[in-house]
């Protein structure tokens, strides 16, 4: 009994000195989900609809600046049929017949308008910010999904976790039991080990919780099912993630700048837009009537050509151009406080995966110790040295330093994902972009 238990409690700390890290465990890699992502989760797909939408809004604004096309047919039934006799002619001529029927082709020629011209590059710039969006929204949810899988991931190690501490809480309170058959430990330690066996199997269940929620969201997020994960991942070693600046540096071309910069911009061709609106129109038109009712001339098709300057001026054109502009001041300050944003996530993510080596670092010792001091209480509880209560508490300690090791290894996972995503730099890159250049 005394060997049996010696064994369990060594594999259970070979099983804790495993840290969580980026790498996959029996369950797909990361990749497969981010890229499972990129088309199947919602917000991607909504991003996509959006793009699309943009970029027909900006090309309904350019049909406004060009040529257009119109044909009518009418019908008209008249009281009465007017017709005159011409001196010299038999037949009288209709100049309204009591059916009459028109053919009107009619071409408009948009010349100078500059207040739709600039509405046209309002649109296009809205719609440049729609795909830097949809960029956006990819980080975003390469975001959340990495964060759903190492979520997933840990708490698959949490769940082997617990079931090793189950097993060693079992294989301690049946040597309990054995001892106190042959007079050698009271009621009191058995009752003391089986409410261990009860506490492990109360946090298995809440680690196969764990599971089933980050499980169902890594589905939501990225549409694909996860395996199940039952092998520890790969070993973080703790690297360092280089220089601030360099991280700082790639984080300025995030396409949420690049988002913020493009409704700059539509804010800027909006405010001319309504300025230029206080100006004339200068337009043409070309038209081609054919109808029965050919009036004196006596010809059924006429054409006739139009120039038209429009200058139309109230007070309500004026405060339009009042509010873009101020819509554009507010537009600049919302791109600056996004660039500020930008930087901030960047120098929080480099801080937390700093953090994170070094919680992990100790995390991963206070994991040995722990589970070192639940053997060696085992071991000095066979021998009267120590009490049951001993046992029980190192083994809880065991425990607990096991799920801080891996809570720490999947922050640093996290926080490492979320630096690469703030500079725009893949997930699966391992070292950072100066051990890169």
């Amino acid at each position: 009994m005394k060997m049996s238990l010696r064994i369990n409690m060594l594999c259970r700390v070979v099983g804790l000195v495993v840290p969580l890290a980026g790498g996959a465990a029996a369950t797909q890699p990361l990749d497969a989900f981010l890229e499972r992502a990129k088309a199947q989760s919602f917000d991607a797909r909504e991003a996509s609809a959006v793009e699309r939408q943009r970029d027909s809004e900006a090309d309904a604004a350019l049909g406004r600046l060009t040529p257009a096309l119109t044909a009518r047919g009418i019908y008209t039934r008249n009281e009465r049929e007017v017709a005159a006799q011409l001196p010299g002619v038999d037949e009288p001529l209709v100049i309204t017949p009591q059916d009459q029927l028109d053919a009107v082709i009619q071409l408009d020629v948009p010349i100078v308008d500059l207040g739709n011209y600039h509405r046209y590059k309002s649109a296009r710039a809205l719609a440049r910010s729609a795909t830097a969006q949809r960029d956006l929204t990819g980080i975003e949810v390469s975001r959340d999904v990495a964060r759903a899988y190492y979520q997933y991931v840990g708490a698959s190690a949490l769940v082997r976790s617990a079931n090793e501490s189950i097993g060693a809480a079992e294989a301690n309170r049946s040597y309990v039991d054995a001892r106190r058959a042959a007079g050698a430990a009271t009621d009191l330690d058995l009752e003391r080990a089986s409410a261990n066996v009860e506490r492990t199997r109360r946090d298995l269940a809440d680690a196969q919780l764990g599971v089933s929620l980050a499980g169902r969201a890594l589905e939501t997020l990225s549409g694909l099912t996860p395996e199940a994960s039952e092998t520890n991942p790969s070993v973080d070693d703790l690297h360092s993630e280089g220089s601030l600046d360099d991280w700082l540096a790639l984080a300025a071309d995030n396409p949420a700048n690049h988002v913020a910069g493009h409704l700059e911009e539509a804010a800027e061709q909006g405010r001319k837009a309504a300025r230029m609106s206080l100006l004339p129109t200068l337009s043409g038109s070309a038209q081609e009537r054919m109808s029965n009712a050919t009036g004196f001339n006596g010809k059924v098709a006429n054409y006739s050509l139009q120039l038209m300057l429009t200058w139309r001026l109230d007070y309500g054109t004026m405060a339009t151009d009042g509010a873009q502009q101020a819509a554009l001041e507010a537009q600049t300050v919302r791109r600056e406080r996004t660039q500020r944003a930008i930087a901030d996530a960047a120098f929080e993510a480099f801080q937390r995966v700093e953090n994170g080596i070094a919680k992990s670092r100790a995390a991963r010792a206070e994991s040995r110790a722990a589970a070192r001091a639940a053997l060696l209480a085992q071991e000095r509880y066979t021998v009267g040295a120590a009490t049951q209560l001993d046992v029980t508490e190192a083994q809880r300690d065991a425990f607990l330093a096991s799920a801080a090791q891996i809570q720490a290894d999947f922050d640093l996972a996290s926080a490492r994902a979320a630096l690469r995503l703030s500079a725009g730099v893949p997930i699966s890159t391992e070292r950072a972009p100066s051990a890169r250049k």
